[in-house]
Parts: C-alpha cells; sequence; structure tokens
C-alpha cells in the first residue's frame, strides 16, 4: 500500500463507527478532567479521586489504541468497538509500560537539566546555564522526534504478535521491518503523519480560539477533545498498522470457494494458476472480513437523523460518569469473571474429510483459554491408529489444504485407542496458551462428539 493510500484510508476510519468514536471522545473526557479544567479556566479544586477516574479511563484509551492495531493488522476496516474491558486494560497497561521505557532516556535528561538547575543557582555565569539549557533543548526535541515513530512501530510490533511485552524492544526486528519496507517510505510516512497532526492541532487551536471570543472557552476545549484528538489518535494507529503492513505480499483469494492464502515472502501471485477447487485466484494486500459492515462510510445527514444514536450516546455518558463513582465507593468482591462460550460442536467421525487434513477451528480474539470435551467411541478405521489429534497454531490463516503451515504449529495433544483397549473415552483437553490463534482437530477410526470451548475474562462492573 502507497503512502496516499495509507493517508487517504485513516482519514476515512475514524467515520467507520460513529459510536466507537464518540465514546472515545467522552472517554478522553474523563480521562483529561484535570487538563480540561485547567485549559479551560475554570479552575475547579479537583480530588484525587479524579485522577484516579482519569488513570482508570487511560487506561481503557490505551488499550482501545492497541485494539486499533491489532483489528488494522487482520484486515479489519471498521473501528472496533468498546468491548471486553479486562482485555483494554491489560493491554493499556502494556501500552503504558512500553511509553515508560522508551522515554527513559528523555526522563534522564530532564533529571540532568533539574540537577544543573539546582546546581546553578545564584551563578552569576548566566550565559553558560542559557547555552546548557538551550542544547538540552534541542537534545530533548531530537529524542522525541526520533523515538516517536520508532514507539509507534514497536507498539504495532507487540500487536504483530498478540501483545508480546518483547515484541517492543526487538529492536533488530523492528530496523529490519522498516528496511524492508524502505527508509525513503518510513521517512516520507512520518513527515505525512506531522503534517497531518500539525493541521489538527491548529484547526483545535482555532476552535478554542473562536469560542474564546464569544466567551464560551470551556465549550471550544470539549470539543477538541471529544472530536479533534480522538481524530488524531486514530489516524495515527491506523496509519501506523497499515504502514507496518506495507511490505505484506498479501493474500491470494478464490472466487469460487472463497477460500484464502497468505504469500510469503518471496512468493508472487503469478506463481499460482487456480486454486485447488479450479476457481480463479485474486490478489489482495488484506484479507477482508466478514464482519465489515456495508455502507459504513460516513454520511452526516444520516448520522443527524439517526435520533436514537444521540440519545444513546447522552445515556452511555451519564452511565459513564456513574461507573467510576460506584466502583471507588463499592468495590466488587469478585472483580474478574470467566466467561466460557461453545465455539463449535463435531461429530468425531466427519473431522476428516477427502479435502481437508482435519476441522478447523478459529480461536476468538481475548480467549485465554480453550477446552476441547470429547466423547469418543471405537470404529473401525481403514489404517493407522485409532484416535483424535488436536494441533495448534499460532496464526488463523489457513492454506489451501484447509488448515495452517505446519510451521506455525505450536501445540500437539491426542487422544488414542489401543489395539487390546476399545473401552469409550471421554474427558477434557485443555490448551491454556494465548499465543494459539486456531486448532485443527483430526479424527480417525472415532465416531462421538467434541465441543470446543473458549474462555474470556470481563470485568464484573
Amino acid at each position: 500500500m502507497k503512502i496516499g493510500e495509507i493517508v487517504k484510508d485513516s482519514i476515512r476510519y475514524p467515520f467507520s463507527n460513529w459510536i466507537s468514536f464518540l465514546i472515545l471522545g467522552v472517554f478522553l473526557v474523563f480521562s483529561s478532567v484535570n487538563s480540561i479544567n485547567s485549559a479551560s479556566g475554570i479552575g475547579l479544586a479537583l480530588s484525587t479521586r479524579w485522577a484516579l477516574i482519569g488513570l482508570i479511563f487511560g487506561l481503557i484509551i490505551c488499550g482501545y489504541q492497541f485494539r486499533i492495531l491489532k483489528s488494522s493488522l487482520i484486515g479489519i476496516d471498521e473501528l472496533p468497538k468498546f468491548n471486553n474491558w479486562y482485555d483494554l486494560i491489560i493491554n493499556g497497561i502494556k501500552v503504558i509500560i512500553v511509553c515508560i521505557v522508551y522515554f527513559i532516556p528523555y526522563f534522564f535528561i530532564l533529571f540532568l537539566g533539574v540537577v544543573f538547575f539546582v546546581l546553578s543557582a545564584g551563578s552569576p555565569e548566566t550565559t553558560n546555564v542559557s547555552s546548557f539549557f538551550g542544547i538540552l533543548l534541542i537534545i530533548v526535541i531530537l529524542y522525541i522526534a526520533i523515538i516517536f515513530p520508532l514507539l509507534l512501530m514497536s507498539l504495532v510490533n507487540m500487536a504483530f504478535y498478540d501483545g508480546d511485552l518483547g515484541a517492543p524492544f526487538r529492536f533488530g526486528e523492528i530496523i529490519k521491518k522498516i528496511s524492508n519496507i524502505g527508509w525513503d517510505s518510513f521517512i516520507v510516512w512520518y513527515v505525512v503523519t506531522v503534517v497531518v497532526s500539525l493541521i489538527l492541532v491548529v484547526s483545535g487551536a482555532l476552535i478554542e480560539f473562536l469560542f474564546l471570543l464569544i466567551q464560551l472557552k470551556v465549550i471550544g476545549v470539549l470539543l477538541v477533545y471529544l472530536f479533534a484528538i480522538p481524530f488524531l489518535s486514530i489516524y495515527l494507529f491506523r496509519s501506523t498498522a497499515l504502514f507496518y503492513l506495507s511490505d505484506d505480499p498479501g493474500f491470494l483469494e478464490c472466487e469460487n470457494c472463497g477460500g484464502y492464502y497468505q504469500l510469503q515472502v518471496g512468493e508472487s501471485p503469478e506463481d499460482f494458476e487456480k486454486c485447488q477447487c479450479g476457481g480463479t485466484l485474486k490478489h489482495t494486500t488484506h484479507m477482508q472480513s466478514d464482519t465489515q459492515p456495508e455502507g459504513s462510510n460516513f454520511d452526516v445527514r444520516s448520522f443527524i437523523k439517526r435520533k436514537k444514536t444521540i440519545i444513546l450516546v447522552g445515556v452511555l455518558a451519564l452511565i459513564i460518569i456513574a461507573i467510576p463513582v460506584i466502583l471507588l465507593q463499592n468495590t466488587p468482591t469478585n472483580f474478574v469473571t470467566t466467561e466460557k462460550t461453545l465455539i463449535g460442536s463435531y461429530d468425531a467421525s466427519q473431522l476428516d474429510s477427502s479435502r481437508t487434513l482435519g476441522t478447523f477451528v478459529a480461536i476468538p480474539p481475548g480467549t485465554t483459554k480453550a477446552t476441547i470435551e470429547y466423547n469418543l467411541s471405537w470404529t473401525p478405521a481403514f489404517a493407522g491408529v485409532n484416535g483424535m489429534i488436536i494441533m495448534g497454531y499460532n496464526t488463523n490463516t489457513t492454506s489451501h489444504w484447509g488448515a495452517p503451515d505446519n510451521r506455525n504449529i505450536i501445540y500437539t495433544e491426542g487422544v488414542t485407542f489401543s489395539d487390546d483397549d476399545h473401552n469409550d473415552k471421554n474427558g477434557i483437553l485443555t490448551i491454556d496458551n494465548s499465543a494459539i490463534k486456531s486448532i485443527v482437530i483430526s479424527g480417525n477410526g472415532v465416531k462421538g462428539t467434541v465441543n470446543v470451548y473458549a474462555y474470556k475474562k470481563k470485568l464484573a462492573i
């Protein structure tokens, strides 16, 4: 994807889901109450409770920005929804940890400045002091200018590895990724990002100034936090994810059966003539999501006419105000609950077919644990050992064989019948590994049922 396409997509992307966009704006308001209070000149005496409320909403916002990266990487072209709050908060904590580590040199530079200021207090050599702080300021500006795009790339690298905290610090891998895309493209993308950011910042300042003229500065500040800052935030993370994918060879999608194959490095669409089913293969830069709604383009008139949406946002704002207060006054005894969901029920005798090597099951995002509950009976097999085999993969992208590449296998477990033991077998296999994105269940000489469940942790609010 070219830089121009990345910019156009990232500008349209915030309007793909107005509900999520407005929720993010409301959350930003509550996470920045102290800043809004100072910027608008209200001068309210806010308690430390508001700081705690701001911290909670800040974690959710960081987690949502991380979710934008993840959903963009898998080809979803709509703003993700606000759900699975536990996942948002955990990922928000990870994002903040990464940011703190990347800005340790920045804090060290500030510390040096404070120490020098204290030591030079009362010194007559004001020229030397001014020169030192001037050099220090230049170093700080250069450091932020260099580290900010690398920080964005490190966060998207963490999203690519599903939240692995080691991924943002694989500097060699991140630099290699940028080199593969091209340093010239990286610089152009960064310059364009800075320009877009400056345009939004100037627009926000203009809005505040116009409302200041009519003695309503607080309204101008609120509008900036509700619309301008959310737009900039979404744009940054969307464009970063798309830039990260710009060296991806893409996918081949069959126009007949709908199957798809992820091209590997060095492979070209011209290397493949037709799908195994005989259908024509179409090359695409990323796999289209089945969840993308039709008619998601931005339409102001249709939004204004949707009165229910506006009412919903108003009610949501009231709920958002009430939730932190309730949490602070009445801490729930069971703060985290586990939700169990059936994601597939299968006939053990039909797990394999003439066209596939087993039954493919995608693990839903946010799953912390999966279980396979089986009730199997022995039945004559054509060849081989009677039983069931489960293979776990760190990807949910399948090849033309109906399963991911064998190089992505990170888990193997099975249930077998011996020659002298044909008794029924039932039990539960537990997959306690969040890195597993999909499983393939194969059966040979067995009948019965196999049920797959996914477990997710949720905040009990």
